[in-house]
């Protein structure tokens, strides 16, 4: 253990990580209800935010200045620099609400000052949090629950996990999906405990790997062109990020 930090009341949800100008911050999102920004050369909160309606269920940096939290079927847009750690709720600067008002996002990407999301009917949806006002909902949709979503760093494609079982890879130009990826059960196909969910994913920099996704079985699964293939047992229970 190098440190460890201490401030939430209940389960810690989420984690996102800074980069560039922010790369000593830490965001955390919990089920106590708030977000809390962290120095890691301290350990120490630096900032809150409270105040919001249900457990937030994901954070991340955004932009230059920003942070966004999820909660419900919103997400909020903060200015970093306004977040303190006064009981006070900061004014948000925006809010990307869902086109349907009542699906909850259950997890969120971000790249410049682009979100991408992922909600409880399945749905992927790419928002500029300089035009919250007209996000994208891409054609298709998981046929479970969404549970994992990530930007490619550097190609115009995002991939999302589901209860489907499926991983899919989507064109953001086009906004719909070009590559489908399906984890089979191993087994007793007919097994309710611990199928293969998908709960974790990232693209890869490998020929051979697009992107690699971790499930509710404990296996790990490599996906490209060419196919995908899993390494089974990799853990004794679900893998969750």
């Amino acid at each position: 253990e190098v440190a460890r930090s201490y401030g939430h009341t209940a389960g810690v949800t989420t984690l996102a990580a800074g980069y560039n100008s922010r790369d000593a911050l830490l965001l955390s999102g919990s089920d106590d209800r708030t977000c809390r920004i962290w120095d890691t050369r301290t350990n120490k909160s630096v900032g809150k935010i409270s105040g919001f309606v249900d457990d937030v269920a994901a954070v991340d940096f955004v932009g230059e200045n920003s942070i966004a939290v999820a909660c419900g079927p919103t997400i909020c847009i903060y200015d970093q620099r306004s977040v303190g750690i006064s009981a006070q709720a900061p004014d948000t600067t925006a809010k990307i609400k869902q086109a349907d008002n009542d699906s909850e996002i259950m997890a969120m990407s971000t790249r410049g000052d682009f979100i991408a999301y992922v909600d409880e009917d399945g749905h992927l949806s790419v928002c500029d949090v300089t035009d919250p006002e007209n996000p994208a909902r891409f054609t298709g949709a998981h046929e479970e629950l969404a549970s994992c979503v990530c930007f490619h760093p550097e190609e115009a494609i995002v991939a999302t996990g589901g209860c489907d079982n499926q991983v899919r890879i989507w064109d953001i130009a086009s906004e719909e999906t070009v590559s489908i990826f399906k984890a089979h059960p191993v087994g007793d196909a007919n097994r309710l405990v611990n199928p293969p969910f998908v709960y974790a994913l990232d693209f890869a920099p490998y020929e051979d790997c697009t992107v690699v996704s971790g499930h509710a079985d404990g296996r790990m699964m490599c996906s490209s062109d060419d196919g995908s293939f899993s390494w089974h047992e990799c853990h004794g229970y679900s893998i969750s990020a």
